[in-house]
């Protein structure tokens, strides 16, 4: 008799993990590099006796929308973004992780780090160190660094076959089990950096929608839970002589 509620319970659940997802990307609107994420569901089906099967609603976490961002001039020199599939790659600590987010900046060994500490590597996996604090520095779209005509460094820029293995962790930071590929439709733009690939509206209508789906399920399940409470005090009463 609870299965009505079983079920909506599942859908219910679900909406609120996606109710958590949607706010998150709103936050992010104006966070560079930052990927939109999606919820993936899955339905399970059970068959009940005496009744047709029963469909819940399973949340099987979340996807990542690698779509590219707007570009922004910012002019400054040591932000960069990639237009094209490309990442680039930084040694957090734990091994490498790949990231959009080309704010950088020179740390007090004269590494090329992302917002936090972390070295741009190049190809090699070295961090890229730039001589003399960057005076005249440019860096060309193939990620070659140059300090006036001399080359002095060339930013790692990769690409993957199979995006649905990067996985998002944090700080804009990807990591993937995968072999990373040299780039090869990515260019390097210095003095941009990459937007935020969520669109306010969508995502402000996305969460109109689930609430507005999560209050329509709380409805049924009060008025099934009503139902059942009103079939349960018919059935307690003592039967009436005739």
């Amino acid at each position: 008799m609870e299965n009505p509620i079983y079920i909506a319970l599942s859908r219910q659940t679900a909406l609120r993990r996606q109710m958590a997802v949607v706010a998150n990307n709103v936050a992010n609107l104006n966070t560079t590099g930052f990927k939109r994420e999606m919820m993936v569901y899955q339905a399970y089906s059970q068959k009940v006796p005496f009744t047709t099967k029963m469909d819940f609603v399973i949340d099987q976490g979340t996807a990542t929308d690698h779509n590219q961002g707007g570009l922004i001039v910012t002019h400054n020199t040591f932000d960069l973004a990639i237009n094209g599939p490309g990442y680039f790659q930084v040694d957090d600590g734990n091994g490498t992780k790949y990231t959009r987010n080309g704010t950088f900046t020179l740390d007090e060994r004269n590494r090329l780090v992302t917002q936090q500490g972390y070295p741009v590597l190049d190809n090699g996996g070295n961090p890229i160190v730039i001589p003399g604090g960057g005076t005249d520095l440019t860096i060309s779209q193939d990620g070659l660094v140059r300090l006036g005509a001399n080359p002095v460094g060339q930013i790692g820029v990769v690409e993957f076959d199979d995006m649905r293995s990067v996985r998002k962790v944090r700080d804009s930071l990807f990591e993937t089990s995968q072999a990373a590929n040299p780039a090869e439709n990515s260019k390097v733009m210095q003095g941009m950096v990459e937007g935020s690939n969520v669109s306010g509206i969508g995502e402000m209508t996305s969460l109109i929608e689930v609430q507005r789906a999560y209050e329509a399920v709380k409805g049924l399940i009060d008025r099934e839970d009503k139902r059942q409470e009103t079939i349960i005090q018919k059935l307690a009463r003592p039967m009436q002589s005739v």
